[in-house]
């Protein structure tokens, strides 16, 4: 999965870093990335320097193992028209391996950065704070500080014997198999939201919820937290329409083929462990 980064170790500890030759400076707008057009690759900061970038406009946002990730909040034209603009989804196969949960959580962090550009209580912009990883306030009279925000959201893997319901959602234009998910609302727990979410969207009832496990997810902003459960009655599903196009019960052997190799996203690690029968109670082929 995308957090599974061996040894090397990714924080967000609030550093102000001169910036070193192969530190990266990564450039987004709004959910797509900026590349080096002859190479493919996200710039380092010597590319930065290569392209006429200056210091005053990098801002901090993490580390990995001593080297630096930085962003730019307001990219000029110059420079924007010298690079190649890619979905960010090309952030899945970066190299090497722990690049990728580095750039997420970088496009992460940038977006939050740009929707916290003026305080939510006066309406003055906001700055990045000089002392911790956030956004301050500029009216003297306010000093509102804000946070990183993080959303948590569940994924469920709904099991009836020795079969898992799969879902295609209705919003996406080309929509993979994936799990029941969605994130939590104000006053309930991760098991309440668990339980609505299967009931809302396939009109199923669940029983004997079991934690799988969690992953930080930047593409959406979210933290992702896993969960199997045992359908609790009638396996008729009714669909939430305006939210999913397709449901079904698959059989291991029947799940359609993975999309990758090495599924990044718990969903689809929850549903491989699934097709290759490593949960407990299934049954070897």
């Amino acid at each position: 999965m995308i957090q599974e980064i061996g040894q090397h170790m990714l924080s967000t500890e609030f550093a102000k870093p001169k910036p070193k030759a192969t530190d990266f400076v990564l450039l987004f707008e709004h959910t797509d990335v900026f590349l080096l057009p002859e190479t493919g690759t996200l710039p380092t900061y010597r590319d930065w320097c290569a392209l006429g970038g200056l210091d005053e406009l990098l801002v901090h946002m993490l580390e990995v193992d001593g080297i630096q990730f930085f962003t730019v909040l307001d990219l000029p034209e110059d420079i924007r028209s010298q690079l190649k603009k890619d979905v960010s989804r090309c952030l899945r196969t970066a190299q090497p391996r722990w690049l990728r949960l580095a750039a997420v959580t970088g496009l992460h962090l940038y977006q939050w950065f740009q929707t916290h550009r003026f305080c939510g209580v006066c309406g003055a912009p906001m700055r990045p704070d000089a002392k911790e990883l956030a956004m301050r306030c500029t009216n003297e009279d306010c000093h509102s500080v804000t946070y990183p925000t993080v959303c948590p959201a569940v994924i469920v893997g709904v099991r009836n014997g020795d079969r898992i319901l799969l879902t295609r959602s209705s919003v996406y234009k080309n929509p993979v198999y994936a799990l029941v998910s969605g994130y939590m609302s104000v006053g309930e727990t991760m098991e309440e939201t668990v339980h609505r979410e299967v009931l809302e969207e396939t009109g199923l009832k669940i029983k004997n919820l079991q934690y799988y496990g969690n992953q930080p997810w930047g593409f959406s902003g979210a933290q992702m937290i896993g969960y199997w459960a045992e359908l609790d009655g009638s396996d008729k599903i009714t669909l939430q329409e305006d939210e999913l196009k397709e449901a079904g019960w698959f059989t291991p052997d029947e799940i359609p083929p993975a999309y990758e190799e090495d599924p990044l996203d718990l969903t689809h690690y929850m549903i491989e462990q699934f097709r290759a029968r490593r949960l407990p109670g299934q049954m070897q082929a």
